[in-house]
């Protein structure tokens, strides 16, 4: 009786041994870098964007002749839709997905290290109710500020095609070619004393 118990712990034991193996190497594993992994999953959703950009570029192709700006114009419009329409369902946060809360985090920073003057020019310049949305193309009527280098040096690198815009707090990412708004950094609303 005592060997049949003998050998079924034994039984158990080697069964379940593989599995603590397992356990054991999972403990020995490195942690993952959170801010590491985020990273890694943005330049995933940038990839994937540029890949969906490449596919409909090719129905638009590059203007040659640029002396006539109305042709380069017209390429960027309908290039600007063609990727509107292929993420009909885009909404915020889609592109900057897990980065969002290291954004906001360094935009809140940058913008709290302005002094009060600034913020008040920088709100000054925005119109009151401007509405910013993915897959709309960058307002004609706003400049193309381009964000400050400071800040710029403390984001994540960006393939040619795309480039930040700071628009009052909101930081935005833009397709350079089709002057497409293609995410919008969801949290940083411009604090506006009415």
């Amino acid at each position: 009786m005592v060997r049949t118990a003998i050998a079924l712990f034994s039984s158990a034991l080697c069964i379940s041994l593989p599995a603590g193996r397992d356990l054991f190497a999972a403990a020995q594993r490195p942690p993952v870098n959170p801010q590491a992994q985020a990273m890694a999953e943005f330049k995933k959703r940038v990839d994937g964007y540029l890949d969906l950009r490449k596919a409909v570029t090719q129905k638009y192709p590059e203007v040659r002749e640029t002396g006539d700006p109305a042709k380069i114009h017209d390429r960027e419009v309908a290039l600007g839709k063609g990727i509107a329409v292929a993420r009909a369902n885009a909404k915020a946060g889609d592109v900057f997905g897990p980065v969002s809360g290291q954004l906001l985090t360094i935009v809140e920073k940058d913008w709290n290290a302005r002094s009060p003057a600034d913020q008040k020019a920088i709100l000054s310049e925005i119109p009151k109710g401007l509405m910013l949305k993915v897959n709309q193309p960058y307002p004609p009527t706003l400049p193309l500020v381009t964000v400050p280098p400071k800040l710029l040096a403390l984001l994540p690198m960006l393939p040619e095609e795309l480039e930040y815009r700071l628009v009052d707090r909101r930081l935005l990412l833009r397709d350079r070619d089709a002057n497409l708004i293609i995410d919008v950094l969801v949290g940083a609303e411009p604090t506006r004393a009415e």
